[in-house]
This record gives C-alpha cells, structure tokens and sequence, in this order.
C-alpha cells in the first residue's frame, strides 16, 4: 500500500469510529430527558400552593429593662383568644425595636400565632445560664392509632397511589398514617444487625420505621392517592393508621427578629447558656422569615419528627458558642418531612445543614450556604430519605450522602433516594446503600462513592431543580414566589475564546453574596412592622392567661 492509500485509509478508519462514537451519544438520553428520580415541590409551607400569608398586629410589646418574659407570653396568650380568619390567622404579637432580655422561654401552643419584629433592631435576647429553648412552638401531643389495613403490592419510590386490601373506611381528603416497617430482612440486607460493640450494637426491628403523614385526596375502588410521594420504596407489609384525632396546630410565624443568647465572653466554648433559639413539634404548616440567630449553641431551628409543610426561609446564623463535638451546632436541623430551608446561611456550624433518624421526607434546603463549616452537612442520623440539596454550598468542609458507622446502636446508612443538584463542598460523598439510591448532579467538589454522577464539575440545567419541579407541578407563579438569588452570570467550565474574556472582565468584580442577598430579604418582601390601633401589652386583660388556657383544652384548629 503506498503512502497516499495508507493515508486515505487510516481517515476512513478514523471516519468509521466518529461516526459510530456519535451514534453512540445520540442514541444514549441526556441527562435532562432522565426522568427525576423524586418530586421535592412539596417540600414548604402549604406545600407552595399559596405564598405564606401575613397576620394583622393584635397587640404590640415595647421592651423594658429587666425580664420581658412574662410581658410577650401575656401577648401570646392574648392572641391565642382571637377567633382565627379565613386564613386561619389569629394575628400576630408585635415587638418593637430594642432588646427584649428574656429569662425564661416563650411558647406557642394554640394555631395561628405570629410572634414578629420590626426588622434588625428588634433583639430577643435568652438570658441566663440554663440550656433552654427561646422559642418553643408545640402543638398537643398526637393520641395512639390502630392500624386500619395492609398494603397488598409493592410501592415504588416516588409513587403517589398505593393499593391496599380494603379501602371502604377511608374517605376522599381524610389523614392516615403510612408506615413502613422496619423488618429483619430489611436490617439484614443493610447488614446493619451488627456495627461492632456485642449486645446492642446494631439496628433492630422496629426502631427504623418510616411513616409519611399524608392525606388521601382520591379513593378509587382500592386504590388511594395522596398529597405527596412517598421517599423509600414500599414492600409489601406496609400499615395505614387513621391520623390522631389530636391535629397539629398551623399557621405559626416567627419573623424579621434577631435572637441572640447571652453567655460568658470569657469563655468561647461556654455551654451555660440558651442551645435551641427555635423548636418545632406537633406543628403543620408554620414558618421562620427573615430572622438572624447569634450565639446559640445547639441549633438556630430544629424542626422534630411531628412537623410537617414548614418553611425556613431567609436566615442567618452567626457566632455560636459552645463545644466543638456531640449534638451541638446542628444550625438548621430537621427530623420532619415536607420541611424547606430556603435561603439560609450559617458560619462556624457542625452539621449546619442536617437531617436526623428516619426523617420520612421529601426535605429540601435551596440555595443555603455554610462558611467556615467545622464538619460536614447532610443526613446524620439513619435513613432519612428524600433529601434534597439545591445550590448548597458547605465552605470548607464535606457534603456526605452515606454511611455513618455512628456508637451504640449504629447510625449506619443515613441518607437514602437523595438528590445533590448543583452544589458545591471540599469533599461530595455520595454512596448508594443497598436497595436504593442517591444521585449527585453537577457537584464541584472532590469526590467519594458509587452512587450516581452526572456532570461533575459542571453546571446542571435548569439551575434549581425544586425551582423547576415546583413550576411544573404549580405553574410560573409559585415558582417565581421562590425569588431564588439569580446567578451573577452565565456560567461555563469550558467557554470559547469570545465567552471567556467576558466572563474574564466579569470576574474583576466581586458577586453578589448569598448573605447579603438573604439581609435584604425585607427590601423585595416587606413584612409590615406598623403598631396602627393595636393594643399595647399594659392594656390588655389581665384574664389573658385564663383565656389561653380555655383555648388550650379545647383547640383543635388544623
């Protein structure tokens, strides 16, 4: 063969092999023709079918010197009395600008209470030496319930119908229970019967049920549909219980506050003071807006097993105090399902974004940011399934969807069906446990696991996966309620020559900062902090309290 045939003959060789390497791509999907392994849209308060509503001012509490404790409890039992609107809003309690000190602990028990300030100048302030809770908001505590039935078939991640043996006592829009067992093959399969330590080191049956609170807004024949998917595949043997005749309270608000804890400055690592500023349990549809925490050593909010549809949105953690190690620094903490963390930022944190044991989900947290994380974020606990993390950025430290070997009885595989879409960490570890999956899409990080990967070190379109679930699921409007920070510029791991001197002149200027974006929250979404005719705390009944404990017996309110 001479040179000019050899030639000719290796192109089409090379021809044979682009043409059969573009076969190849085209014929495989992209990424965005996947279908989305879990929908988190309804993860928020309402689960996003209406923006989160504001309350009329009822009464109105100045600070003054010394314990202010007793004067906002009497303002919260005061507004406890008022007969709910259409909204299910009884008003709100108004603090106005100062520092409230507080020696005790506030608590919400009765739906439709707002606690709100003016903005950065109104301070509640734990003072104090002793480990509480600023806020706590608690509904009554949920009554037993008997199983009704048995599902009869397999549930799929994901799905939102499920066929049981006998659907004839279960109304169109009534509230159920589905629980999932914890069973000993299930354990086995983990091979979490035994984590090392002899007798109690390991999972037993029982202890890692899953159960979704859901409503049942279809019955057809056997076959019911509910609200929300469900987050970990269902075999069969899975029970339905009627939800508690006991609802949790709703439409609660903390909003445009600081809440600050005292403690010893000569001590960094001073304990004797306030852990949680804010606590959520046996609570539906509430929220935290545009609130700054300083100092606290536990969590800014935790949100516990019985909370459902709530929606932190817009804060900051700054400056905590405590011990480096247990559970403290669990910034923006969560054990609930339907549960959002929308635009939140946290410095010096652990576990500044965390789920605990067998969280039943689906979760999000969206655009949140930790800086100067001292550990990393993700689920921390076993099981908790239906995570989202959408744009989270962990500064310093790890993002992890995996295994935990944990003490005692084992934390073992703590995140399960979980999503990582366009996030960022010094370290990303996605590992699948066995029977289920976690998926990473466009993560910028070094990287650990065998769980699925797609786009590393690139950017995913669209940029926010729950922006674009909720807009498919709800439409422009919801969607555009989320007012999620825009990106600074285009963005591009491999631009051409024109696009990267662009992007090269941009880059002289500093980005927008996520936190300053979340400190303006109150310029694109004002929160009324105006008095108007409101009554003033040293005019309200001194019968308040009495009231309040009227409502407690009997309250009910969804």
């Amino acid at each position: 063969m001479n040179p000019f045939s050899a030639i000719c003959h290796r192109l089409s060789a090379i021809a044979r092999h682009v043409t059969l390497f573009v076969a190849l791509v085209l014929s495989v999907p992209s990424v965005l023709a996947q279908p989305v392994p879990l929908d988190f849209s309804t993860a928020g308060y309402a689960a996003n079918e209406r923006a989160i509503p504001l309350a009329p001012v009822r009464v109105i509490v100045a600070p003054q010197p010394g314990d202010n404790t007793a004067r906002i409890q009497s303002a919260i039992d005061y507004v406890s009395t008022h007969t709910p609107d259409t909204n299910g809003l009884r008003g709100a309690v108004l603090l106005l600008k100062g520092r409230h000190e507080i020696l005790g602990g506030l608590t919400i028990t009765n739906s439709g209470v707002i606690l709100r300030g003016q903005g950065d100048g109104t301070v509640l302030i734990a003072a104090g030496t002793d480990r509480r809770t600023l806020i706590r908001i608690a509904g009554a505590k949920p009554s037993a319930t008997v199983p009704l039935t048995q599902n009869t078939a397999e549930v799929p991640l994901n799905a939102r119908t499920i066929e049981v043996a006998d659907a004839t006592v279960i109304r169109p829009m009534s509230p159920i229970r589905l629980t999932r067992p914890s069973t000993t093959n299930w354990i086995a399969q983990l091979r979490a019967s035994e984590f090392g330590g002899g007798i109690g080191g390991g999972w037993k049956p029982g202890t890692r049920d899953i159960t979704w609170n859901r409503t049942v807004v279809a019955v057809s024949g056997n076959t019911l549909t509910l609200d929300a998917p469900i987050t970990t595949a269902i075999e069969s043997g899975a029970h339905i219980s009627p939800s508690s005749p006991i609802r949790p309270i709703s439409q609660i608000g903390i909003e445009q506050l600081t809440l600050e804890s005292s403690f010893d400055s000569t001590n960094p690592k001073d304990e004797n003071h306030s852990w949680c500023a804010i606590t959520m349990e046996n609570t539906a549809d509430a929220w935290v807006r545009q609130v700054t925490f300083k100092h606290f050593a536990a969590s800014a909010v935790a949100l516990y097993e019985t909370t459902q549809r709530i929606t932190v949105q817009d804060c900051v953690s700054l400056a905590p105090v405590s011990e480096i190690g247990g559970y403290r620094r669990h910034t923006f903490f969560t054990m609930g399902q339907q549960t959002l963390f929308l635009r939140c930022y946290s410095e010096q944190g652990r576990h500044d974004f965390s789920v605990g044991h067998c969280a039943a989900g689906p979760n999000a947290f969206v655009q949140c940011e930790a800086r100067d994380a001292l550990d990393d974020s993700g689920p921390i606990e076993s099981w908790a399934s239906g995570v989202l993390y959408d744009n989270v950025t962990i500064d310093g430290n790890a993002l992890t969807l995996g295994f935990r070997p944990g003490s005692n009885a084992g934390i073992g595989w703590s995140a399960a069906n979980c999503v990582l879409w366009n996030c960022s960490a010094s370290v990303i570890r996605c590992w699948n446990p066995p029977g289920a999956t976690n998926w990473s899409f466009g993560s910028w990080a070094s990287f650990e696991g065998n769980g699925v990967w797609r786009s590393s070190n690139d950017f995913m379109k669209p940029d926010s996966l729950f922006a674009a679930q909720l807009k498919e699921r709800l439409g422009n409007e919801a969607a555009a309620r989320l007012q999620l920070m825009p990106r600074p510029r285009e963005e591009s791991s491999n631009p051409p020559v024109d696009k990267a001197q662009e992007l090269a002149a941009a880059a002289h200027q500093p980005p927008p900062q996520l936190k300053d974006y979340i400190l303006a929250a109150n310029q694109r979404d004002p929160i009324p902090g105006e008095p108007g005719n409101a009554k003033r705390v040293e005019e309200i009944s001194g019968s308040a309290r009495a009231s309040r404990a009227a409502v407690d017996a009997s309250s009910t309110a969804p």
